[in-house]
């Protein structure tokens, strides 16, 4: 049975018909998700576009009646924003078509060219009985695997025709033009927008939500009509693994990253910091960017021998430095027993930084430090491009998701982090640090350019796609 919804709360208004622009209907997943594309939203506003975007209430449970901060902040200096909630494909094809969507997810982790047997059985496991039984035969495996197992789900979809509520959906709102994202998570409530879009002839648009999206979640089952990739990691993956054309993707750059390119956002000073984190201002502070549950599932025991081994140095510098631990959002709770002086856990709760608020502490932590260090996190990504010197220590227990995690392959490959094997080179690599010595913050600006801002370190990512997506709604 479909989800009821929720009626129309403060939050959600009708359309304005004050702004004569264009017309984009962006489809979201879960308000969650806001603050990855709120300079998209900006830059289509600021150019006299009237946008509606709506959300999913299924997949913002834990979001829509306790955190809509980011969308009000965004609201208040973009009130023209219409936020909705969207429906849901609900008729008898649902049940039917979903499940052979995860199985086509699942058949495209067997025959991707970097696959790995951690991501074939996580993507196993989200199968739908009976399929989930039937994957543990080799025989259907393979057979799943071929062409043929390809063409057939390929034609079950083509097959499924569109929602007639989804339908109605977009028709009510009559768009130029529709962006949509993620679109290839599990259970994607997106695909059927593609789909719908298509039959009634609007053009569609994707920016890719996250570094990892292409690579490590579903599959795109109905291609867009353009792919917004942040760059030549994502251009390769949306051809390979997703099969979409290179003249349906645009390199656009990541507007998620955009915040660490705006040089008004405010910053504490770092007296108020240190008071609002605990810490002294006249010592040194350490960042430590905690890992999520998959990657190091409880690192506490390395951050207790760092403190070890910095408390028991002969160096005075070292001796010195105070620890600033910002623990990874969903893997927050090992720190609670973590204190002592001279330490700072911070948020304590873990926090995703979508608020204003919450982003200028996050970007405090990086001003203030002397450098971070981490485990493989994707906040090393962020301290690399807040040109904070970041550091990693190879450490065995954790030599295969370190190894396997794309993005550090990327930060390893463009030389933007320094590498130790122990402890003992990370802080010889520190001690240089504090006599001035950083040779890898040129390969900090390199990978920036590269990976976040490949139109131009002064050109924001948002832009780019809001430029672009106007522009499919004029050509239409």
């Amino acid at each position: 049975m479909a989800e009821a919804h929720p009626a129309a709360a403060d939050d959600v208004r009708i359309p304005s018909v004050a702004r004569t622009g264009v017309r984009v209907l962006f489809v979201a997943r879960s308000i969650a998700h806001f603050s990855y594309y709120d300079t998209v939203l900006a830059g289509l506003l600021a150019r006299g576009a009237q946008v509606e975007i709506t959300f999913d209430t299924g997949w913002s449970k834990k979001w829509r009646r306790t955190d809509m901060r980011a969308v009000d902040e965004f609201k208040q200096d973009h009130p023209e924003l219409v936020t909705s909630w969207s429906v849901r494909r609900s008729d008898e094809h649902r049940d039917r078509i979903f499940a052979l969507r995860e199985l086509r997810a699942y058949r495209s982790y067997l025959t991707r060219p970097e696959t790995t047997p951690y991501y074939i059985e996580r993507w196993r496991g989200y199968l739908q009985e009976p399929w989930k039984t039937r994957s543990e035969n080799p025989l259907f495996r393979a057979l799943l695997a071929s062409p043929l197992g390809d063409l057939a789900l390929k034609m079950a979809e083509a097959s499924t025709p569109p929602d007639p509520g989804v339908v109605d959906f977009i028709r009510s709102r009559a768009p130029d033009v529709m962006v949509v994202s993620p679109l290839n998570l599990r259970f994607s409530e997106e695909t059927d927008y593609v789909k719908a879009a298509r039959a009634l002839g609007v053009p569609t648009a994707m920016p890719v939500v996250s570094w990892d999206n292409l690579s490590t979640k579903s599959l795109i089952q109905i291609p867009p009509d353009r792919l917004f990739a942040w760059n030549d990691h994502h251009l390769k993956d949306a051809m390979v693994i997703h099969g979409i054309p290179r003249d349906k993707i645009e390199v656009a750059g990541s507007p998620f990253f955009d915040k660490w390119f705006d040089a008004e956002r405010e910053v504490p000073s770092r007296e108020a910091f240190c008071r609002q984190v605990g810490l002294d201002p006249s010592r040194r502070i350490l960042l430590y960017l905690g890992s999520s549950r998959n990657i190091a599932a409880n690192e506490v025991w390395f951050v207790e021998k760092l403190r070890r081994f910095l408390g028991a140095s002969r160096n005075e510098q070292l001796r010195g430095c105070q620890l600033l631990i910002r623990p990874h959002p969903a893997n927050a709770q090992i720190y609670q027993e973590v204190s002592g002086e001279g330490v700072s856990i911070f948020p304590r709760e873990g926090e995703l930084p979508e608020t204003r608020e919450g982003f200028s502490q996050m970007r405090a932590s990086f001003r203030h430090a002397a450098a971070a260090l981490g485990i493989n996190t994707t906040g090393m990504v962020d301290s690399v491009l807040a040109d904070l010197p970041t550091c990693s220590v190879r450490i065995p227990r954790y030599a295969q998701t370190q190894a396997e995690a794309k993005h550090f392959r990327y930060l390893e490959a463009e030389d933007a982090l320094y590498l130790s094997d122990d402890l003992t080179g990370f802080c010889e690599t520190l001690l240089g640090l504090f006599g001035g010595e950083d040779p890898k913050a040129r390969n900090r600006k390199a990978f920036a350019r590269k990976f976040a801002r490949p139109r131009g370190l002064d050109r924001p990512a948002g832009d780019v796609v809001a430029e672009s997506v106007l522009g499919m709604a004029r050509r239409r």
